[in-house]
């Protein structure tokens, strides 16, 4: 039986999940992303405990980009700390748990869970994109991910859509992520003066649950946000020309988030050939990462054990 453990880093939160041959995880936990100490040496003990007495056979990580998956090293992602830059976490993380790991986006990976497992398992080029504490996207082809020169591919979430004075964790301004991911929509919601109902700091899910509810303010915000997401995947259509546009990331599960995203495109000046492109959202919900990851983990399992 291999045994592999799927790590997904999220700038807020970090999913472990360890499978065996099964579709289903033999156990799973969620916590914080650690922003301080020795990271890799967290994850390892959550991995040792969660597999208990059994052996890694395999690991794969995914972690906000810009990483690189070559060397296994996860470069300056903005939206992780600094304990995470210049990480050689492959090695690192190899050594702790005395089995082979991997790296990679985790947009490149939520691409490739769908084009395995999801709502892209019919189409041959994905489109991923994750909205959530950034927004990443990722381009899976033929069930490969499509990665670039050195798989920096997809950072298409700081690429700008505004001219206004929004500035990113990357240090530019008016980009997508600065504009339409989750903590730009609590940001935005903090500046107008809008509180939640119960008082507490405004969060983009309360952002989006009191617009559903019709809190016209908290309509105005989530709308923005979704009319400036709407426009940045016209861009994309133009640059990867998909067959499908998968959302994910907790910001997507909001249905009226989607409607406002859709509407938003139909309404952006689009060459005819263009239009037509489904945009849906992703069938594994918060759990599209997770399972691309396990793919990548059992695709250098295969190539070690000379498959």
């Amino acid at each position: 039986m291999v045994l592999v453990a799927a790590i997904d880093v999220g700038g807020t939160k970090t999913r472990i999940e360890i499978f065996s041959e099964a579709r289903e995880p033999l156990d799973a936990v969620v916590f914080d992303t650690p922003r301080s100490g020795d990271v890799t040496a967290t994850l390892a003990q959550a991995v040792e405990k969660l597999a208990g007495e059994k052996k890694m056979d395999v690991a794969a990580v995914a972690s906000p980009g810009p990483s690189d998956p070559v060397k296994g090293i996860i470069l300056n992602p903005p939206n992780l700390s600094k304990e995470w830059w210049n990480l050689r976490i492959t090695d690192r993380l190899g050594e702790l748990l005395g089995c082979p790991v991997a790296l990679e986006n985790d947009a490149n990976l939520g691409a490739l869970g769908e084009s395995e497992y999801g709502a892209g398992h019919e189409h041959s080029h994905v489109l991923y994109i994750t909205v959530s504490t950034g927004i990443g996207t990722g381009l899976a082809v033929n069930g490969h991910i499509f990665g670039g020169s050195r798989g920096f591919a997809g950072e298409l979430g700081h690429t700008t859509v505004t001219e206004k004075d929004r500035i990113c964790g990357c240090g530019r301004r008016g980009c997508v992520e600065a504009v339409a991911s989750g903590t730009a929509i609590a940001k935005q919601a903090l500046n107008a003066g809008w509180s939640p109902p119960n008082g507490e700091r405004p969060t983009a899910r309360a952002v989006a649950e009191a617009a559903a509810a019709g809190d016209k303010a908290a309509l105005e915000i989530l709308t923005e946000a979704a009319t400036y997401l709407g426009k940045a995947i016209v861009n994309f259509l133009y640059a990867y020309d998909p067959d499908v546009v998968l959302l994910g990331g907790g910001v997507a599960q909001s249905d009226l988030f989607l409607d406002l995203m859709r509407k938003a495109v139909d309404l952006e000046p689009m060459m005819p050939a263009f239009r037509g492109v489904p945009v849906l959202r992703a069938a594994l919900g918060e759990r599209s990462v997770i399972y691309g990851t396990r793919a990548l983990a059992e695709k250098v399992a295969a190539e070690s054990q000379g498959r």
